[in-house]
């Protein structure tokens, strides 16, 4: 294996990363049991790249393999390994530089919280580069397509000035695309054959609850705007009188879980029901209940169910994972 492993190397040296890792796919289709995980530094010196291959077997540890040509940067002229200026964080050694970070904004959960997003990605990448997901350029052309659509790009003139904007090139967001959906294959892989028991158990989290809500960023502005419906005052000219002002944000209709509401089961609230103020990701409401549903396992339920096992999923991995941040500050962070 490890010499199998070190022509892998000797065959690479020339490609660059994107490439290289693709190579690896044949030294683990070989040897299945083992991960192999490549690594890779660009000089700063000489723009050289220098590949290692870290090879992990089940009880039998870590090797780490390299080689080195006569004629590359000398050993003494590497830099060393530190953190410099665009290094914002790693995960499980995985290292995340502020470029990409900010490019993750607009690709992960607009709900969580931005170290969440960014500790996220990390624990993703990792377990993408230990059990990689491929597409053919007929899918990424598919989900490229489908990332216009979803933002409105639907012109040629439309996607450019977009990707201008954030200083994209097409390999850029084929690279981005690629890994949404990457994400979306992983969490498939993550969640089959759990989303059925798992609804069986949690069935009554899951109970649609059809709503009006008037939502703020200010918390105390929702509560004294919850405070003035329970008293007596109608909903939505409240509504109309908030929004007007500038106060309330959102849409006005909305189909929530009863999860989401904060409630055990939706069961406990009626159409009618005044709720407030009520918690939605960053954001707090007035809720005014319209309908209740008993849950069933349509396609809308199962990717909440899946979504809530993927998020799971995720925060085990985060409970063992080692989180350096190189960036704002440390006791802050390190807190978050």
């Amino acid at each position: 294996m490890l010499s199998h492993a070190r022509e892998f190397l000797l065959r690479v040296q020339e490609l660059e990363p994107e490439r290289a890792r693709e190579a690896l796919d044949e030294l683990r289709e070989r040897y299945p049991e083992v991960v192999f995980r490549l690594l890779w530094q660009r000089e700063e010196y000489d723009g050289s790249l220098h590949y290692d291959l870290l090879i992990r077997q089940p009880e039998h540890g870590t090797t780490s393999l390299s080689w080195c040509p006569d004629r590359a940067l000398p050993w003494p002229l590497r830099g060393v390994h530190r953190a410099s200026e665009l290094l914002l964080l790693r995960v499980n050694g995985v290292d995340m530089q502020v470029a990409e970070a900010i490019a993750q904004l607009d690709f992960l959960w607009d709900e969580a919280r931005l170290t969440d997003r960014l500790i996220t990605a990390c624990l993703l990448q990792e377990e993408l580069h230990q059990s990689p997901v491929t597409f053919s350029d007929a899918e990424i052309q598919e989900a490229v397509d489908a990332f216009r659509r979803s933002r409105g790009l639907v012109t040629a003139q439309a996607t450019r000035e977009w990707m201008e904007l954030r200083d994209l090139s097409v390999r850029d967001l084929r690279e981005l695309v690629a890994g949404e959906a990457a994400v979306a294959r992983l969490r498939d892989r993550v969640t089959a054959g759990r989303v059925e028991p798992y609804f069986a158990e949690h069935e009554n989290e899951f109970d649609r609850v059809r709503v009006a809500r008037l939502v703020y960023s200010d918390q105390a502005l929702a509560r004294d705007a919850a405070q003035e419906v329970l008293s007596g005052a109608d909903f939505y000219t409240v509504a109309e009188r908030e929004f007007s002002a500038g106060r309330g944000t959102g849409d006005l209709f909305a189909d929530l879980t009863a999860e989401e509401l904060g409630l055990d089961a939706a069961a406990s609230v009626r159409a009618g029901d005044t709720l407030g103020p009520v918690t939605l990701g960053n954001e707090f409401a007035v809720v005014k209940v319209l309908s209740v549903e008993s849950a069933v396992l349509d396609d809308r339920t199962r990717q909440l169910v899946a979504r809530r096992l993927f998020d799971e999923w995720i925060a085990e991995r985060r409970r063992s994972a080692k989180i350096e941040w190189f960036w704002g500050n440390t006791a802050r962070t390190d807190a978050l």
